[in-house]
């Protein structure tokens, strides 16, 4: 019998391993925040989430850390990343692979590395609000698909390079990827079965958003081309009608085309496929950034842009314009700024919080508005061409930097928004303004984004030009393409 003092033995608290480095150095809680949590916000390059690899089955030993030791200049800089996964994502889906050999493509220690560099900083920093769905099958297709794992794999090592400063060694380690991708690509092109896999369109579209991201705008406007055409015949497969991940991967196509359209580059998009594919759900999608419902608006204002801007051959100059010549879009653009504003006044509610979090959640409903009013932004000065100065551009400029500002200055959220923050930092002249565009794209830089260090240089030569042109007039005439994705 026990005693009245005597107390029931208890088992021994389990303290949670998932956190970061330096909650756990410091014992704390880790709010598992990606990529940096609430306690590392202000010190954002000593918050690491490292990734165990648990393979099982019938040779399977006690669960290892991946063999990832690499060549001294990687692991070197491993320990110096900042950006993380949920080790629940990604790679643990190769705890069901039967072998220690979690795919026979991926034989070397490079390629182990960088498959590790994939699931823990590229794909959440290439979709920070996708579904898990998404990023887990996106990998696991990796894992059984050469061509696609090599594109991935590319995607990966100038995303490494970036981070670390590490240049040279990742730009050789990516054109060999990059390389092995479309030898294979092209590969199972040749063959009807695998062209029409949904694979084979993925491997594409991952070669177009690396060329975006690495500045190789001599060769995008083919692999997005090419992207379409392989959609296209993928989703008139009836099996593929209500795959969910086909439906991201078209979604997917459908950012970088529409805001392809809206850069000026690779001409006007057209959003057919989109159409023919998808349903807009009243939600902010978290692909895009923002509700599907924008995307015939956001297509159609590119087409008029375009057209307003070239009716008159003999200048390219919108203060130039005859007002005439813009009279056929007038009523075309009070339609198109009359849906905009309706989607201002009763807001697409964000995803449930089920899905992301309620921060994420907040987050994702800011980005939809800063698309909103970037497309009135985008209405104003390109098809009815107000000057920088009037009322109801200013507007629409203090409007997208409010929104901006309800994003946290490091969240993966601000990935979405580079069109939106590269046009409001295009179209003010205010300092103060200025600063925080700029501060905010350094940020983003941070994270190893190349697409946002580029359209952060070219945003301070078109400052230090002080040219007064339409930012897509101005680059067009210096001969250079930009992206905003």
């Amino acid at each position: 019998m026990s005693t009245p003092n005597a107390t029931a033995p208890t088992s021994p608290v389990q303290r949670r391993r998932d956190g970061c480095s330096e909650c756990r150095r410091k014992k704390v809680k880790c709010d598992l925040r990606k990529p940096v949590c609430s306690r590392c916000a202000r010190y954002p390059r000593g918050c690491i989430y490292t990734l165990s690899m648990n393979i099982v089955g019938p040779n399977a030993r006690p669960a290892v850390q991946p063999a990832i030791a690499g060549p001294a200049h990687l692991t070197n800089t491993l320990t110096n990343t900042s950006q993380g996964l949920d080790p629940a994502i990604g790679l643990s889906i190769l705890a069901n692979q039967p072998t220690l050999s979690p795919s026979p493509f991926l034989s070397s220690t490079e390629s182990k590395f960088f498959m590790h560099i994939l699931a823990t900083q590229t794909a959440p920093v290439f979709f920070p609000a996708a579904p898990k769905l998404f990023v887990d099958r996106l990998i696991s297709a990796a894992l059984d698909t050469p061509h696609l794992l090599s594109a991935l794999l590319a995607s990966a090592c100038s995303h490494h390079g970036r981070l670390v400063g590490d240049a040279q060694p990742s730009r050789t380690a990516c054109l060999k990827f990059t390389n092995r991708a479309i030898s294979g690509l092209s590969s199972a092109l040749a063959e009807s079965d695998q062209m029409l896999r949904a694979e084979t369109a993925m491997t594409a579209m991952t070669l177009c958003t690396n060329d975006v991201c690495n500045g190789n705008m001599h060769v995008w406007r083919m692999h997005l081309a090419g992207v379409k055409r392989l959609l296209t015949a993928l989703v008139e497969q009836p099996s593929n009608a209500t795959d969910a991940f086909t439906v991201c991967l078209v979604k997917w196509f459908t950012t970088l085309d529409v805001l392809a359209g809206l850069s000026g580059s690779a001409g006007p998009s057209d959003h057919s496929l989109f159409v023919r594919f998808l349903t807009p759900t009243g939600e902010v999608d978290d692909i895009c950034g923002y509700s599907l419902e924008l995307v015939p608006v956001l297509t159609r204002i590119g087409q008029l842009a375009r057209q307003s801007l070239h009716s008159e051959a003999d200048s390219l100059d919108p203060q130039f314009l005859d007002p005439r010549s813009l009279e056929p879009y007038f009523f075309e653009a009070k339609s198109l700024e009359s849906t905009l504003h309706a989607l201002l006044t009763h807001p697409v509610p964000p995803r449930t919080t089920t899905t992301h979090g309620r921060a994420v959640a907040h987050e994702l409903h800011h980005t939809h508005l800063a698309f909103v009013h970037c497309a009135l932004l985008h209405l104003h000065r390109r098809v009815q061409h107000l000057p920088r100065t009037h009322p109801t551009v200013r507007a629409d400029v203090l409007n997208i930097l409010a929104a901006i500002q309800n994003i946290r200055p490091f969240s993966q959220a601000n990935i979405l928004i580079l069109w939106p923050v590269f046009s409001t930092g295009c179209e003010t002249t205010d300092p103060t303004e200025r600063e925080i565009i700029h501060t905010r794209m350094t940020n983003m830089r941070s994270l190893g984004m190349g697409n946002f260090t580029r359209a952060r240089d070219m945003l301070e030569v078109f400052w230090r030009e002080g040219s007064a042109l339409p930012w897509d007039v101005y680059f067009g005439r210096r001969g250079e393409e930009l992206v905003l994705f």
